[in-house]
């Protein structure tokens, strides 16, 4: 793991705030800043190059969701990554942070393990290769900047599956976010040629579909794609299905 990254932690209790930041000392990082709420940590961010965020939820002044998406509104802030610390084990609450960009959220305790394997999750999400297939500019769009939301920085777009695989012959990828419906050669094509090449057939495959027929999505499930992501997709779906294939 890369220890010598930037890390701010912010807390109002100090001493959540203390273990927490011994915590991330025992793991190996040094570069710790520390903030007692979002204003104190706005702040912080913006006079200090920050790698990744630490955040309690419930906080005065500015809570951590509120941080969250002040950060989301600033093009220079708003793709730090983002973990919430919370106290909320309800799983729809706390997927409402996701919504707005949210990498990632520990319950708290947390454990030292706990904290390590999200971290190196989304520090190894900077070094992963992901293609993006969609023939709609605004579309394809959307979908680079969702996943620049929740860490990814390797992404690549093609108009279409022919484009694709020409990508492919000479670039790592290490997925493939295809939509379904595209000219020259959609979705399900580019999927059969990917399935059929033993080079790139064991790289994982989601298909973006506006369908939402199960028995016809199951049609490129059946041709080897992990999942699929119905249109219009938000960072949190993008997110549960990245998860689950690359981790």
């Amino acid at each position: 793991m890369e220890v010598d990254k930037k890390i701010l932690v912010v807390e109002d209790s100090a001493v959540q705030r203390a273990v927490c930041v011994e915590q991330l000392k025992e793991i190996g990082f040094t570069n710790i800043f520390e903030a007692g709420d979002g204003v104190e940590a706005l702040e912080t961010i913006r006079n200090n190059s920050v790698d990744l965020i630490l955040s309690d939820w419930d906080m005065p002044k500015m809570d951590g969701l509120e941080l969250l998406k002040s950060l989301k509104k600033d093009s220079d802030l708003q793709n730090t990554p983002f973990i919430f610390l919370t106290v909320h084990d309800n799983e729809d609450k706390n997927r409402e942070a996701m919504v707005y960009g949210a990498v990632d959220y520990i319950v708290k305790p947390s454990s030292p393990s706990d904290l390590k394997e999200s971290i190196e999750v989304i520090f190894k999400r900077g070094i992963r290769n992901i293609l993006i297939v969609e023939d709609s500019e605004l579309q394809k769009e959307i979908c680079i900047v969702q996943l620049q939301q929740i860490g990814f920085e390797k992404i690549t777009g093609a108009a279409n599956g022919i484009e694709a695989l020409n990508h492919m012959e000479n670039n790592p990828v290490d997925l493939i976010v295809s939509d379904w419906e595209m000219p020259e050669m959609d979705g399900l094509e580019l999927l059969k040629a990917v399935k059929d090449n033993a080079k790139l057939k064991y790289i994982p495959f989601l298909i973006l579909t506006v369908h939402d027929d199960p028995e016809k999505n199951q049609e490129a499930l059946n041709l080897g794609a992990l999942d699929f992501i119905v249109k219009p997709s938000t960072p949190d779906s993008l997110h549960m299905k990245i998860r689950k294939i690359l981790y």
